[in-house]
């Protein structure tokens, strides 16, 4: 069950997906820290962007190599996690926070295995 004000993504396993969040900012906020987090998880980081860059060494080892913010979107009050080659453990709510005020905003990913889709034709 998602948390009360967070929205629902779906993805299947093996795409990749997008978790977003519309800070409502015209601003540039790129050079601002933004974390991911999943509470379930330890360690719990799934990714930090700090001043234009990606810290790893904290990264839960499960989202090495598989996580990506958009600098695009940044740039415009976005943020952007894309996560690739979704696995059913990627399942779960996962939290962002951004300074300088930590705004925090979840979004619930639903991962749903290709085999178990039941599609009528």
């Amino acid at each position: 069950m998602a948390p009360r004000g967070a929205h629902s993504v779906m993805a299947l396993v093996g795409d990749d997906v997008t978790l977003s969040y519309d800070t409502k900012q015209l601003t540039d906020i790129s050079e601002e820290t933004v974390e991911w987090f999943r509470m379930d998880l330890k360690p719990d980081r799934v990714h930090l962007h700090e001043d234009h860059r990606t810290f790893y060494k904290q990264q839960n080892p499960a989202y090495r190599g598989r996580t990506v913010l958009s600098e695009e979107d940044l740039e415009r009050g976005i943020i952007s996690l894309r996560l690739s080659h979704v696995r059913l453990a990627d399942e779960g709510n996962y939290i962002c926070l951004f300074s300088p005020v930590y705004n925090q905003y979840t979004v619930q990913l639903l991962v749903a295995n290709r085999k178990s889709l039941n599609v009528q034709q």
